[in-house]
């Protein structure tokens, strides 16, 4: 507050003076949140490893249960991890969810979609669900309900504050995937990028219009259920090349994710953003 209050004395005849010393305290805040969003990877992928291989040495005697006790052990660790960083960038979480008409629909949809893919592939079940459980509930926590609410906390929320914090942790998800090159090549890891960069738009704008974190996390679920009930869960190494099919079919999932995204948020529409209004009056304004 008080660097707000010198602000404001030193810039009382320049209002261009007020807006770039605002700009800079943004940006401050901005490269500490990469700082510490880029020190998170690090130690997320290299402790992930240790702790994976430590549990590599556990005979399971079946190459799936393996794999899923591995990505079991390294989940633990990041939500261990996740709770060190709520503690550095502390933000508060929201959970409760509006049931209006539209919401209940969507979640019937998901639902009987699941059960018949199930009724189909029953074979794929029970790892469908732990893929679906496991990726969804502890990314959704860190990228959407602590970068994204911290990131709304230092651009307010306003519309284009909003709209910039939408874009920054978008990236950040994006970022993130770059640590799967451990377990696939570069072609593939580039291609898994930008492929979830749409995805993790569109969660995030589930996420500013519900007001509810549990939305976005059950609609990650739902998604990486039903791409693994249907197409099986991984357990080699990842190898893709880049030729025309793959890219467009990337780039196409990107903008089809992008425009769902923009069409759940509706810009002009911004006094619907409820979890706007939730942060804001979480800081005390009326």
């Amino acid at each position: 507050m008080a660097f707000f209050v010198r602000c404001a004395q030193k810039t009382s005849y320049n209002i261009d003076v007020f807006q770039k010393c605002l700009k800079n305290r943004m940006l401050l805040y901005l490269v500490s949140n990469t700082k510490i969003g880029a020190i998170f990877n690090v130690i997320e992928y290299y402790g992930g490893d240790f702790v994976v291989g430590l549990v590599n040495n556990v005979p399971t005697g079946d190459l799936r249960l393996g794999v899923m006790l591995n990505n079991a052990a390294f989940k633990v660790f990041e939500l261990f991890l996740a709770t060190i960083l709520g503690f550095l960038l502390p933000v508060p979480k929201y959970f409760k969810i509006i049931f209006s008409r539209r919401t209940v629909r969507w979640l019937i949809i998901l639902l009987i979609s699941s059960i018949l893919l199930s009724i189909f592939n029953p074979e794929r079940f029970w790892e469908a669900l732990f893929i679906g459980t496991a990726a969804a509930f502890p990314e959704e926590f860190i990228f959407r309900g602590i970068f994204l609410g911290y990131l709304l906390k230092i651009f307010k929320s306003s519309k284009y504050g909003v709209i910039i914090s939408l874009v920054i942790s978008t990236v950040l998800f994006f970022v993130y995937h770059f640590g799967n090159i451990s377990n696939q090549n570069i072609e593939a890891t580039i291609l898994q990028m930008f492929g979830v960069a749409g995805i993790g738009f569109m969660l995030g704008c589930l996420y500013v219009k519900t007001g509810s974190l549990l939305i976005p996390m059950i609609a990650h679920f739902f998604f990486d259920f039903f791409l693994t009930i249907m197409n099986g869960m991984q357990v080699s190494y990842k190898t893709q090349q880049f030729d025309p099919s793959t890219i467009s079919a990337v780039i196409l999932q990107f903008l089809i994710f992008l425009l769902i995204g923009i069409m759940i948020l509706k810009a002009k529409h911004s006094g619907g953003w409820r979890l706007a209004r939730l942060m804001y009056s979480e800081n005390g304004n009326k």
